[in-house]
């Protein structure tokens, strides 16, 4: 069932974003002024004839109105994503899956293996990494906890692993470890991609929570000099963490953002190293696009 402190009106997964913004200000009995006032007190200013117009259908929020949309998620009591996923394509922010992502023809391939509908269901609330470099400079593990919220009735979480390149991708091993468990997984050897189901211990319906905990082991050995996780949706609070070893630490690490995976730094900081061989980002909403870190060893 859904969550208490949700208040999902009776709307199914595939009604338009006017239809289900409607229902959502009628079950909340919140006037549109009302509305605009809340969002003016967050810094968001709207006018109530643009809401008007987005509830009405002859308009859609654009992509530089997602903070709107966010907040009045929160402000209606739908969960993350319930409102956002219903807004129309534009040309700016297509649909196709992992769109983000400079190898998301060979993952869409390895999806359709695996179930291509389930794509796209769920939304990251909160996503942990710990990223484990070992001596011989290679990842050796990526554990990753993260809080979900289902936007259609979902049973499963996708997840992906890029491998170095010329690594064997029968050596990169996704283990659900909590809250879910390892099911099917696909496999491009030429790209030394992977991607597998994560089995929810629940099918979950609109507006539920999971948390879930995995791992992705890679026994290649082969040398790394970055770490990235790319977000097809804005809104994640994402924190990575990266562990060194002790004995074979690099000489410069740094954050970098991008729109996509093959594209240019819009964002490039030195991080700095603990003691102990840790380096960390928070991110506290993470836009659509790449988060990740990389590394100099000599």
């Amino acid at each position: 069932m859904t969550e208490a402190r949700f208040h999902v009106p009776d709307v199914g997964p595939e009604a338009p974003f006017a239809d289900a913004l409607r229902a959502a200000i009628a079950n909340r009995g919140l006037a549109l002024n009302r509305i605009q006032a809340r969002l003016a007190d967050q810094g968001l200013h709207v006018g109530v004839a643009t809401l008007s117009t987005w509830q009405g259908g002859s308009r859609h929020p654009r992509a530089g109105s997602l903070a709107v949309v966010t907040a009045l998620e929160e402000l209606l009591d739908l969960p993350t994503g319930w409102l956002a996923v219903r807004i129309p394509p534009t040309p700016e922010a297509p649909t196709r899956p992992y769109s983000v992502a400079e190898n998301a023809a060979t993952l869409i391939r390895l999806l359709d293996e695996v179930r291509r509908d389930a794509h796209g269901r769920m939304r990251s609330i909160t996503v942990v990494e710990e990223i484990v470099i070992g001596a011989d400079h290679s990842l050796v593990s990526k554990r990753v906890i993260q809080a979900l919220v289902a936007v259609k009735e979902v049973d499963r979480q996708i997840v992906v692993h890029q491998g170095e390149p010329g690594s064997d991708a029968a050596r990169i091993v996704p283990r659900g470890l909590a809250g879910c468990r390892t099911g099917r997984v696909a496999r491009d050897h030429d790209a030394s991609a992977v991607l597998g189901e994560l089995l929810l211990d629940r099918t979950l319906m609109v507006g539920d929570t999971a948390v879930v905990h995995y791992e992705i082991v890679d026994l290649n050995g082969m040398p790394s000099t970055h770490y990235y996780r790319f977000h097809e949706w804005a809104g994640a609070h994402h924190v990575l963490e990266i562990q060194f070893a002790r004995e074979a630490l690099p000489v410069r690490v740094s954050e970098f953002r991008r729109h996509n995976s093959g594209g240019a730094d819009f964002l490039r900081r030195e991080l700095m190293m603990t003691p102990d061989g840790r380096v960390h980002l928070v991110v506290p909403s993470a836009d659509r696009g790449v988060v990740g870190i990389d590394w100099e060893w000599d």
